[in-house]
C-alpha cells in the first residue's frame, strides 16, 4: 500500500500548504488586520453646487459680473453703431468670449474658496478623499453640512 500512503502524504501537504497560506493572506492583508474602528471610511463627499451656491462670494461674483456684463453692453452698444452686420457679429462674439472669460475667472475664485474648506474639513475629520457628491452611489461620510458650516463661520 505504499501508493495509499503516498496519496495520504500529499494530501496532509496540501492542507498543510493551504493553512499556511491562509494564515499568510490572512495575516498579512491590511484590511483583514484592522482593528475596531479602523474600518471605517475615509471617503467623503460634498455637494458642491449646494456649497458653491450657498458661498457668499458666489453672490458677489454674480453682481460683479452682471455689472461687467452692462458696463460692456454699452460700450459694445456704442462701437456697433457704425459697424456692419457682419462687423457687429464678430463684436458681439469678441465681447461674449470677454464675458464667458471673467465669468470663469470669478466662479475659479470661489470654487477655489471651496476646495480649501473642503480640504481643511476633511483633514479635521481624518478623510482622505472627497467626491462631488453626485459621483457617490453608496457609502462615505457627508461633508456638505461641515462644509457650508465652516464657510458661515
Amino acid at each position: 500500500m505504499p501508493g495509499k500512503r503516498l496519496l495520504q502524504g500529499v494530501l496532509i501537504g496540501l492542507v498543510v500548504f493551504m493553512v499556511i497560506g491562509a494564515y499568510t493572506v490572512l495575516t498579512e492583508t491590511p484590511l483583514l488586520q484592522a482593528g475596531p474602528g479602523e474600518l471605517d471610511s475615509s471617503i467623503g463627499h460634498v455637494n458642491v453646487r449646494e456649497v458653491f451656491e450657498a458661498h457668499p462670494d458666489t453672490m458677489t461674483a454674480e453682481m460683479q459680473l452682471s455689472r461687467e456684463a452692462q458696463a460692456m453692453q454699452e460700450e459694445m452698444e456704442e462701437k456697433a453703431a457704425d459697424l456692419s452686420e457682419q462687423e457687429q457679429q464678430a463684436l458681439i462674439q469678441e465681447y461674449q468670449q470677454r464675458l464667458a472669460l471673467r465669468e470663469q475667472e470669478l466662479i475659479s475664485e470661489v470654487v477655489e474658496k471651496i476646495e480649501d474648506i473642503v480640504a481643511e474639513v476633511a483633514q479635521e475629520r481624518g478623510i482622505e478623499v472627497v467626491l462631488e457628491a453626485q459621483n457617490v452611489i453608496y457609502g462615505g461620510e457627508d461633508l456638505t453640512a461641515a462644509v457650508l458650516e465652516k464657510i458661515n463661520d
